[in-house]
């Protein structure tokens, strides 16, 4: 069921798709990704990530290219950019389980001892689909989800 606020959102985003029918830009994308961030760390309390190569960045970025696209082919229900969100966490979740090095933040996991159960916790979400994740990790993508909609409605 959708809520009066999602209704609002997604009538505002079919009148900014029918102006908006350009391709993404990286800088977009950037400030996308900046926003995903913002309503990660506003919604459930994460840490803050800084525009480089660490895993939370990068994954911001990717799940950021997929639901604009989405988002501009004139997707607006939030399942379905959630999903698109999902999607791109686990492009990034698979470049980082073939090759944890390539990320700059991977050393301070293992610093920490925290490597082997990140490594676990993504390796287990990358194989999960968006449909089969448990509520809580829905509801982040759905926090990011709707954080990308309102934002891109807006500019």
């Amino acid at each position: 069921m959708k809520s009066k606020k999602d209704a609002e959102l997604i009538a505002a985003a079919y009148s900014r798709i029918l102006e908006n029918t350009q391709a993404i830009s990286p800088d977009t994308i950037a400030q996308l990704a900046t926003v995903s961030d913002e309503a990660l760390h506003n919604a459930c309390k994460f840490d803050r990530s800084s525009p480089g190569n660490t895993f939370g960045w990068q994954a911001n970025l990717k799940s950021a290219e997929y639901a604009a696209k989405a988002i501009n082919s004139g997707i607006t229900d939030i399942e379905r950019i959630s999903d698109e969100i999902h999607k791109g966490w686990n492009e990034t979740a698979e470049r980082f389980d073939q090759d944890p090095d390539q990320f700059d933040d991977t050393q301070n996991l293992r610093d920490k001892g925290k490597f082997d159960a990140t490594l676990a916790r993504r390796q287990n979400l990358m194989k999960t689909s968006y449909s089969e994740l448990l509520e809580d990790d829905k509801e982040k993508d759905r926090v990011v989800a709707r954080a990308l909609l309102q934002a891109m409605v807006k500019s």
